[in-house]
């Protein structure tokens, strides 16, 4: 930890000795925040520690308009801090110091009465200082609340609503999928997001006949690295509609447009999917069969060409043994050869 960091820390620490222990009869909660200074905004860590062994911390990048009394100008010239985050849910007062391009004190979260009026009004009852505090670092507004409401998520749990907000699954990203055929389950939404699968993809799916895929193969795909260029090189090679779980495969073991164009220029036309899958697991090179046909091996099977690799048959090995006066062996007997050791 730098310098500057333990700084902000201690500084933090200090004042908030006096502050911490269990929430207040007013539920106040507090702790500690400090922020550096970034190119467009700022980042601002939060951290409360209550009870026993409670504690509670989250760490992002924000502009200073997420802020009411904060400015680039007051951070570099140093000097008391005093400023708030304002959320729907309430407002984080936050004091101490500015030094050194950052800052460190302490803050105070006010939970807003008609945020909580509203979300009673919405079938969100006994809600504590805890969930409101969540609800407002994360920015869980009313108007996202109902907008989900209005999208058929009715009374979605608070914890739910938090991992919505905070893998970004907005209310357009939600409407752009259904309008594509897809109607999927909150926990779905938050997997497609942190795997960034966009809806510009899930629309090129569906507009080269995949239809809306379930949720868990889109992430595959994702996962994988199948984009939309990797599936459109196979069918600018001629390749129809290859099933999702082949094109994880294909990605997987690296089988690529490039590879797929170097065969065919020798000879091989549309290779299937599971030779090309089983050419790469072992080995099988444009390059490897290149010499093997400058050595007078054209047109051998795929699945012999991986039978050479598996056994050792090198093009060293095939030129040692024609130099010998061998010249028209086929593949079979080069591996016999192998496996009995008479070559090496």
């Amino acid at each position: 930890m730098n310098d500057k960091r333990i700084w902000l820390l201690l500084l933090a620490i200090v004042p908030l000795y006096f502050l911490m222990g269990q929430p207040s009869a007013t539920g106040a909660i507090t702790g500690q925040w400090t922020l550096d200074l970034k190119p467009q905004g700022v980042q601002f860590f939060i951290q409360r520690t209550w009870g026993l062994d409670n504690s509670y911390s989250s760490s992002s990048d924000y502009d200073f308009a997420d802020f009411r009394g904060l400015t680039r100008a007051q951070i570099e010239a140093g000097g008391p801090a005093k400023f708030e985050m304002m959320r729907d849910a309430g407002t984080l007062a936050c004091e101490g110091t500015f030094r050194h391009g950052g800052g460190g004190g302490t803050f105070l979260f006010s939970p807003n009465p008609d945020y909580v009026a509203a979300l009673h009004s919405l079938g969100y009852n006994n809600l504590d200082g805890d969930n409101l505090f969540k609800l407002a670092v994360h920015n869980v507004s009313r108007a996202y609340i109902r907008e989900l409401d209005e999208l058929g998520y009715h009374r979605l749990p608070l914890d739910q609503l938090v991992h919505l907000r905070i893998h970004g699954v907005s209310a357009a990203y939600i409407r752009e999928l259904r309008n594509l055929g897809y109607t999927l389950q909150p926990d779905e939404l938050v997997q497609l997001k942190i795997h960034g699968v966009t809806t510009e993809f899930a629309a090129t799916l569906k507009n080269t006949g995949y239809g809306a895929l379930p949720a868990d193969q889109l992430v595959q795909l994702q996962i994988h690295g199948v984009t939309s260029e990797y599936m459109k090189g196979f069918r600018d090679m001629g390749y129809p509609r290859i099933a999702v779980d082949d094109l994880v495969q294909l990605s997987i073991h690296g089988v690529t447009t490039e590879f797929v164009n170097q065969l065919r220029s020798m000879g091989y036309g549309r290779a299937g999917v599971d030779d090309l899958v089983q050419l790469q697991i072992h080995g099988v090179s444009a390059g490897f069969v290149k010499e093997l046909q400058s050595l007078g091996y054209k047109n051998v099977p795929l699945g012999d060409l991986v039978q050479l690799r598996i056994h050792g048959v090198t093009p060293s090995m095939i030129r040692k043994l024609q130099s010998n006066g061998y010249k028209k062996l086929s593949t079979d007997q080069l591996v016999q050869l192998k496996i009995h050791g008479v070559v090496d």
